[in-house]
């Protein structure tokens, strides 16, 4: 005689989100994209389709400042990295950040930074899982 075995299946958790949105800012359209992650997220933001770097920011344990590092593109760029510091800092949470603007441009900067982080106080809930 054998016996039967009955498998249960559970919903599994979405483990991945995608969140989109665009701003005119300074006669251009900008463009974002959060791919949300379990605790952390990646954020895009360009003009135009490319990912010409990569940055990472972790809460450090023993210090207030989080560790980046570049990990793709052009190392002396410091934009992303610099950006996904302060959103780690912000956030608490690991970030990603490929940030594809002209770098001279600091005006241009300082409004995508702020647009993020008021996207972020309306939205948080599109920024990580």
């Amino acid at each position: 005689m054998t016996e039967k075995s009955s498998a249960t299946v559970e919903d599994a958790e979405p483990t991945l989100g995608v969140y989109n949105f665009s701003d005119r800012l300074f006669e251009q359209t900008v463009h974002f994209q959060v791919l949300q992650l379990k605790d952390s997220f990646f954020l895009w933001i360009g003009l135009q389709p490319s990912l010409a770097n990569l940055a990472v920011a972790l809460p450090a344990k023993f210090d207030s400042i989080p560790s980046t590092s570049a990990l793709l593109g052009e190392f002396s760029d410091t934009t992303s990295c610099t950006l996904a510091q302060k959103l780690c800092k912000h956030t608490g949470k690991q970030v990603f950040v490929s940030c594809n603007l002209p770098t001279q441009d600091g005006m241009l900067l300082v409004e995508v930074e702020k647009r993020i982080h008021k996207e972020i106080k309306d939205n948080p809930d599109k920024f990580w899982l």
